[in-house]
């Protein structure tokens, strides 16, 4: 299986580091409530006892405390847990042909393709692309079938200039025959070279596009091999 996997848990570390720090901060003050509770009771006047309403309500609030600090932890344990089996999974799609719904087109070796899924049928549709900056560097005629659509790109601007490899903007605008927008959603669709986890989050990277796992639309199966 080819491919790799980077790991960042930042973000996870971070949430773990903070229930540690708030553990600590309650046992500190709880240790200094309770020393203070003795002390006053060690040293009151047994014919004027002190009432010991304030200290049960401090007792309670300490009790609710220390249960929503548990809580807390408990359930960074659970969303570690979750995080690790959808890293293992995500693992798997190594290798796999992908769609991903997402408006950016890699453009590899001089060489891209913008998959697009139309609502209805339109009778004119047209695909943007923009570089990193926003400037429109290329507008290609779309096809114009309801369901799903690919327009390849050779990397070329509209004024023949070939465009470095990297990753470009894609907006897709269709209208009908009344001059009414199509609905259009725009697709990612390639092979999974690599999964990475950063900031708690699992990214696929497809021809080159790196995406977030959520984003994942359907799994295509592995490239029939080539005779």
């Amino acid at each position: 299986m080819s491919g790799s996997i980077t790991t960042n848990y930042t973000s996870g570390g971070a949430a773990t580091g903070a229930s540690a720090a708030s553990a600590a901060t309650f046992g500190k003050n709880f240790d200094t409530f309770l020393k203070l509770l003795t002390s006053q009771l060690q040293n009151q006047n047994p014919l004027s006892p002190m009432d010991t309403t304030q200290f049960t309500q401090q007792l309670v609030q300490f009790s609710s405390v220390e249960q929503s600090i548990r809580q807390n932890q408990n359930l960074e344990t659970l969303i570690a847990l979750q995080k690790s089996s959808q890293a293992g999974n995500a693992v798997s799609y190594i290798g796999k042909t992908v769609d991903v719904n997402g408006d950016v087109v890699g453009l590899v070796g001089g060489e891209g393709v913008v998959t697009y899924q139309l609502a209805d049928t339109a009778a004119r549709t047209i695909v943007n692309i923009y570089d990193k900056d926003g400037k429109l560097v290329r507008r290609l005629e779309g096809d114009n079938d309801a369901g799903r659509n690919a327009v390849s790109w050779n990397g070329k601007s509209d004024t023949g200039a070939q465009l470095p490899d990297g990753d470009y903007k894609v907006e897709v605008v269709a209208q009908g025959y009344a001059a009414e927008n199509i609905q259009v959603s725009t697709i990612i669709t390639g092979v999974v070279s690599d999964v990475r986890f950063i900031g708690g989050a699992t990214m696929l990277t497809i021809d080159g596009v790196t995406l977030p796992l959520s984003q994942l639309g359907a799994v295509r199966g592995t490239p029939a091999s080539s005779s």
